[in-house]
């Protein structure tokens, strides 16, 4: 009898095998609470940059999403992902976000750190971060535990049993966000380091 497969690492699964390659799709944003928004303590630049937000998928609609992954299974300890995400309106950038995924020899804990921009100019209104993501059982699905516009977001996104598509949900005390992409250029098999 034939001994059975490894299982693999949920992290290879879901950064590896299923997010490598170019996804395009929309990206939505609207404030809930109103009130809740004028009680945080965000800070009046993040409180413009999301009125200006809300007021641009009002006028315009929900924004263009792209975003280029690319896995790194050979680096640091357990391998790690760059991905790229830009959310864009009639070809100007809304917010361009810089990601680098470091996984955790336990194939579930990630580390991520990004860098953001909001706008078309570069040098402006950009910042460094970092925080904590889990990728859950079978690679399928993840939680992001993101410090966005000056709040805790929550962002729990979920993989199509085709593995072609992408649906997410962020969350925060005062606003609601989602993603929903499709990917349009698969990445290489990345299972095995080459």
């Amino acid at each position: 009898m034939a001994a059975p497969a490894p299982v693999e690492a949920p992290s290879h699964v879901y950064y590896f095998q299923v997010g490598t390659g170019v996804w395009h799709g929309h990206f939505t944003f609207r404030v809930t609470s109103w009130n809740r928004l004028r009680h945080s303590g965000i800070g009046p630049r993040n409180r413009l940059l999301v009125v200006a937000m809300q007021l641009s998928q009002w006028i315009t609609g929900r924004s263009r999403l792209e975003s280029t992954l690319r896995a790194k299974p050979s680096r640091g300890a357990f391998g790690e992902a760059d991905n790229t995400v830009r959310l864009s309106r009639f070809g100007l950038t809304q917010y361009l976000l810089r990601e680098r995924y470091v996984l955790d020899p336990d194939g579930t804990r990630v580390t991520v750190h990004a860098e953001e921009r909001f706008g078309p100019l570069a040098g402006f209104l950009t910042r460094s971060f970092t925080y904590p993501a889990e990728i859950h059982e079978g690679g399928l699905s993840s939680t992001y535990h993101m410090p966005l516009l000056g709040d805790r977001w929550t962002a729990t996104y979920h993989v199509a049993p085709e593995r072609d598509r992408l649906s997410g949900q962020l969350r925060c005390p005062w606003a609601a966000a989602t993603e929903e992409v499709r990917r349009t250029v698969a990445g290489p098999d990345r299972r095995a380091d080459r």
